[in-house]
């Protein structure tokens, strides 16, 4: 209760003190002009989108050198990434309004690049480096309409960088840091990534080459609680190159071409159970997950008097294999997303595209053995959208999908979000919201061919979001917005642990909640950002996912050359398997960073954890304790 006390104080100080500091006439805390892409699939001003969507920009990643994808999304109101403050490979659980992984759809510059061999569907963010990032959009809310199967809780699309106009522009970063738990601190330098980033412009070709290696060390991933025999180290390394070709044939058609290997190499930990009770307690384990991810692409866009035409192909390849079990997976993904943007006036445009993917895997557990070839499916999506801004504020986009799957047939989705903004004076803006969209998830092909034999057919996963809220810009220096939802899923994929097969869990589960920020620029030096999220939901949807967070965040540019921050996290108690208690954690961190020579040379550093929290993410797996991390930034 007094942490709830203190989480509604500090957001009412906040409120408070907007009219008792400077007024700065100059500096904004958020522009309504911002551009969006996530929301419609075509640039938009973020006034015009009827929803909240939350864009991570590239001076915040720029501000935030050594940090992960993870750790900028884990800021953002109700998104949870669990595991992130566990060993670098833990499994990571992308938790957005009591949703699971196989409800959140990844995009990498718009393409969906969800693992179809996997159980959940998922991609592994830890596969991209924030260096090759050039923003992250997060759409939270069904969005199957524009985006199929998997977008039924949020999106998140990560945008990669584009080239400079220069014939030739480098970037080189390195950091190193401990990794250690709150109970064996130690100051060795157990973690390390090093990136190089080369990209430029040769007359009608652009170009990006990304590269970069991490790993850690030090840490075991179950938490020893004997410490008379210590659990070993567990191992993590990843390696990652991407790149980016793009020509311009004229001002109106460019084509582009895309391709990009992920390899890492993980040991983990697993569980001893009990015989009698089978009760499972971690344990130290040699186990070692070995990952290659290769994707490859070709685009192609076309600018025309009314609009746009947009091509985008792509084929996966990944390979994953568990070791001493040598169980193997293959998954393969071959699809294109096409679709037209056709403006009627300033006013009125339509978006009209056909999607579609052949997927096939390949499967050697103990448990079962699909050959290639004999786990296929594909599917077939042909969507539509409408968009109307009005030049008085309203704004109005609905839409629907059809999705004809080769497993189960036809299934529909639509989307209806009307919005209106208004001025309130002259410095103050305002935007109220409202939202009905379904969406679906499709059964993985790892659920479809290892579903109980009494099952015909597994059903896609049927999901209903409800959402309404309203954003205000009070000031230049002052914003504030809050989101209600309520959701429903039916069909529920799940898994019946008495048969290790998938099933469809009976009945509606339901979650619902409020998302809320503050975006306050008291002083010319000086920004506030805080953020609440609650969400209440069915038992079912229990597990893991905290009913209440906060997050607040200072910067301060301490001088023209240096920037700080530190910040605050409170994560709620919550429940793991085996109805397992999680207590309630506080982290507190700190991060600056100093450039030279007029910002080509950047040295940074953090400490994380600074109050050195003793805390579980998953139930009886280590988390990491005070930690620090420095490095080097060279623009070449």
């Amino acid at each position: 209760m007094k942490k709830q006390f203190l989480i509604v104080s500090a957001l009412a100080c906040l409120f408070a003190s907007k009219n008792s500091l400077s007024q700065e006439k100059n500096e904004k805390v958020e522009s309504l002009d911002e551009i969006i892409i996530t929301a419609t699939k075509f640039e938009t001003n973020k006034k015009n989108i009827g929803k909240i969507v939350y864009k991570i920009n590239q001076e915040t990643i720029q501000n935030s050198a050594g940090k992960t994808v993870l750790d900028l999304l884990n800021d953002v109101p109700g998104v949870e990434i669990n595991g992130n403050f566990s060993t670098k490979g833990q499994n990571l659980g992308y938790y957005i309004r009591g949703g699971r992984n196989r409800q959140v759809a990844i995009l990498i510059d718009g393409v969906n690049v969800n693992d179809p061999s996997s159980f959940g569907g998922d991609f592994d963010l830890r596969q991209i480096d924030i260096q090759q990032i050039e923003s992250i959009e997060v759409l939270k809310g069904a969005a199957s309409t524009l985006y199929g199967s998997g977008a039924a809780t949020g999106v998140i699309n990560i945008i990669l960088k584009k080239a400079s106009k220069k014939q030739f522009n480098g970037v080189f970063s390195t950091n190193i840091g401990s990794n250690s738990s709150s109970e064996n601190n130690s100051l060795s330098a157990e973690e390390f990534s090093t990136n190089f980033n080369f990209n430029g412009t040769l007359n009608k070709v652009d170009y990006l080459l990304a590269l970069n290696a991490n790993g850690s060390r030090g840490l075991s991933a179950a938490e020893n609680t004997d410490s008379t025999r210590p659990f070993e180290e567990d191992i993590f390394a990843r390696q990652n190159l991407l790149l980016k070709i793009n020509y311009a044939l004229n001002s109106k058609l460019s084509l582009g071409f895309f391709a990009s290997i992920d390899e890492f190499s993980t040991d983990f930990d697993g569980f001893d159970f009990d015989p009698v009770t089978f009760a499972s307690t971690p344990a130290d384990k040699n186990n070692n997950l070995s990952s290659t991810q290769k994707r490859g692409g070709f685009n192609l866009d076309y600018t025309y008097e009314k609009g746009s035409l947009k091509l985008r192909t792509f084929v996966t390849n990944i390979n994953r294999c568990d070791t001493p079990s040598n169980d193997f997976f293959n998954g393969e993904v071959l699809g294109f997303d096409v679709f037209n943007h056709y403006k009627f006036n300033n006013e009125f445009s339509v978006l009209a595209g056909i999607t579609s993917q052949f997927q096939d895997m390949k499967q050697h557990t103990s448990f079962s053995q699909i050959e290639k070839g004999a786990g296929k499916q594909h599917f077939f999506d042909p969507y539509f959208s409408v968009n109307y801004f009005s030049d008085f504020g309203f704004t109005f986009n609905a839409g629907t999908r059809l999705n004809v799957h080769s497993e189960y047939g036809e299934n529909i989705v639509f989307n209806v979000n009307p919005a209106y903004n208004f001025n309130i004076n002259t410095e103050s803006k305002a935007k109220v919201f409202a939202s009905y969209s379904t969406a679906f998830v499709t059964p993985t092909l790892s659920e479809i061919f290892t579903k109980l034999p009494s099952i015909d057919e597994l059903l896609p996963e049927e999901d209903i979001t409800i959402e309404t809220g309203f954003e205000l810009i009070l000031s230049p220096k002052f914003s504030v917005n809050s989101t209600f939802f309520y959701r429903e899923e039916t069909n529920k994929i799940g898994y019946d642990p008495a048969t290790f097969q998938t099933i469809n869990d009976v009945g509606t589960f339901f979650a619902r909640g409020i998302e809320s920020e503050i975006s306050y620029k008291p002083l010319k030096k000086v920004s506030v950002l805080a953020n609440f999220t609650h969400i209440n939901r069915a038992e079912n949807l229990l597990l893991k996912i905290p009913k209440n967070t906060f997050f607040m965040k200072v910067d301060y540019q301490l001088f023209p050359e240096t920037f700080t921050a530190i910040s605050y996290r409170f994560v709620d108690e919550t429940k793991d398997f085996g109805n397992i208690n999680l207590a309630s954690y506080n982290l507190v961190d700190f991060f600056i960073n100093h450039q030279l020579l007029n910002g080509k040379v950047t040295f940074f550093g953090n400490i994380t954890n600074i109050f050195n929290e003793n805390f579980q993410e998953i139930a009886g797996f280590t988390t990491r304790g005070r930690n620090y991390n420095v490095g080097l930034k060279i623009n070449l």
